[in-house]
């Protein structure tokens, strides 16, 4: 069933000019879906308009049948958080302090802390592996630590899907396989619905069930990661040459790129 879907979406940052044309993707509950596709390709700006920060020029997004922007913006970040590419916070507050923010869309103003709230909060430290770091300033943090924290940050909202644009970015491959590992254990055990952005393809053809590619704007193939990665979609969306195999540890494919097949200027 459909947690979260567009239907004939037209997205673009001024009226008229689109970058996003008749867009249509459905994601199931406690599926992973990754977007891939060149830059400009509209990756970033479905995941926003997905998670009701940029309004639609035509069609719509539902959430659990619900047209996304007649919902109060409480109820969506009770169903829904989403993780931009830099977020950012004052860089004084503790990890705790930071993770305390997403229980804000549970309580009432008028009410204090809860034993439930603060439960769910120490479970998000503990599932992001950042319970012995709780105290620790965001300043004094690693890139991984730091990207954890943010997700610990989004666990506190208690939502169903998730949403991530390029959670890897700017991190070591070490720390990459970590938070990776992370969105595939809270998916498997939490049945967290998970949408992001990936620019690595064969980090997303491990760690998704459902690769939805684009190019100009339009989905050019939606499956499971041995349909959508092809040499074929390769050559015709990257331009790039090469050859898909399979990885010998995890059964999945993996793409070697050999040369672009761009046309030279």
């Amino acid at each position: 069933m459909s947690i979260l879907s567009a239907e004939h979406l037209d997205l673009g940052y001024r009226r008229g000019l689109l970058v996003v044309r008749d867009l249509a993707l459905d994601v199931a509950g406690g599926e992973i879906v990754t977007l891939v596709g060149p830059n400009g390709s509209g990756k970033s700006t479905i995941l926003r308009a997905l998670g009701r920060l940029l309004r639609p020029q035509g069609g719509a997004v539902y959430l659990n049948g619900e047209a996304i922007h007649r919902l109060s913006t409480r109820h969506v970040a009770r169903q829904l958080a989403i993780l931009p590419q830099n977020p950012t916070a004052p860089e004084d507050l503790t990890v705790r302090d930071l993770v305390v923010r997403g229980r804000y869309v549970r309580q009432a103003w008028w009410r204090a802390s809860s034993a439930h709230d603060r439960g769910v909060i120490d479970w998000a430290l503990a599932s992001t592996g950042l319970h012995d770091l709780s105290d620790r300033r965001l300043n004094a943090l690693s890139g991984g630590e730091r990207q954890r924290a943010w997700i610990a940050l989004a666990l506190a909202q208690e939502p169903r899907i998730l949403l991530l644009d390029e959670p890897t970015t700017f991190l070591d491959i070490s720390h990459q396989l970590d938070v990776m590992a992370l969105l595939q254990r809270l998916n498997a055990e939490n049945g967290l619905s998970i949408v992001m952005v990936l620019h690595d393809l064969n980090q997303a053809a491990r760690f998704s069930h459902r690769l939805i590619a684009l190019h100009h704007g339009a989905v050019y193939a939606s499956g499971t990661p041995g349909e959508v990665l092809t040499e074929e979609m390769m050559r015709e969306v990257f331009q790039v040459e090469g050859v898909v195999g399979r990885d010998s540890h995890t059964g999945t494919p993996t793409f070697t790129p050999i040369q672009s097949v761009r046309p030279s200027p």
